[in-house]
């Protein structure tokens, strides 16, 4: 193994621990526990919220360009704001609203109910104008090639904020409370079906001093099915992403 300490590391070793050895000889190199790593991995981006984060990253629109490419860790795209109201932002009302809640509910009424109401109402009638005034942008957005395309052509210059999803690092899945324990079951269980797999190679088994001495690849194929059919089933249950049934409290 290499001399650096890393999480994936320290993960492989904790895989070759849980199969049983530096008590008996576990038959498999660096490569398959990369491997097993590397199926888990794969598995919580396809099936997992929990291998994304959602967060906010700002995008330069430039006047007349409508295709931009976003960075590599960018898993979807959700929504564009825009800093305005209308076509343009320069030209058009800027709405800040928390300093519209503040002075709407604590400077103009503060003895007087209402206030959050009028509030909520004036942010309805906003997405309404962004509808019918076009004021935010529609686009397409391509996972392969990262691209992201405004239908329409910007008219100016602005900053817009682009709400995604955004694929956690390795080390981040691998050190996350709900992640990082499913991953290395899975791994270990992909390793021991890797293992079984050699040793179901000689089912006969070999000739020994007291007799013949039979493999256990079947056994551990069998064990290692069961476990992936239950850890795939906490996937379809939100365990990982910390929404599902991971513990219960009371």
């Amino acid at each position: 193994m290499s001399s650096q300490i890393t999480p994936r590391v320290l993960l492989m070793k904790q895989i070759e621990l849980g199969l049983g050895a530096q008590m008996v000889d576990v038959e498999l190199d660096v490569e398959h526990l990369n491997l097993a790593i590397t199926l888990g991995i794969l598995k919580l981006r396809q099936q997992s919220d929990g291998a994304n984060i959602e967060k906010d990253i700002f995008l330069h629109i430039t006047r007349d360009i409508n295709e931009y490419t976003l960075p590599e860790e960018v898993q979807e795209v959700r929504r564009l704001y825009r800093r305005g109201v209308g076509a343009y932002t320069n030209g058009g009302v800027n709405f800040d609203p928390v300093d519209a809640a503040f002075y709407n509910i604590y400077l103009l009424q503060p003895n007087r109910s209402g206030g959050l109401a009028t509030w909520d109402f004036y942010n309805q009638f906003l997405e309404t104008t962004e509808r019918v005034f076009a004021s935010q942008y529609n686009f397409t957005w391509d996972v392969n090639s990262h691209k992201l395309t405004l239908v329409r052509r910007p008219r100016a210059d602005e900053e817009v904020v682009v709400r995604v999803y955004a694929r956690k690092s390795e080390d981040d899945i691998i050190n996350d409370p709900y992640t990082g324990p499913w991953l290395i079951a899975y791994a270990s269980a992909k390793a021991k079906y890797m293992l079984g797999e050699a040793r179901d190679k000689f089912p006969s088994g070999f000739p020994g001093p007291s007799g013949n001495v039979t493999l256990n690849g079947a056994t551990l194929k069998q064990e290692a099915n069961a476990e992936i059919e239950k850890l795939e089933q906490q996937l379809l249950n939100l365990v990982t992403s910390g929404d599902g049934y991971a513990f219960v409290i009371g």
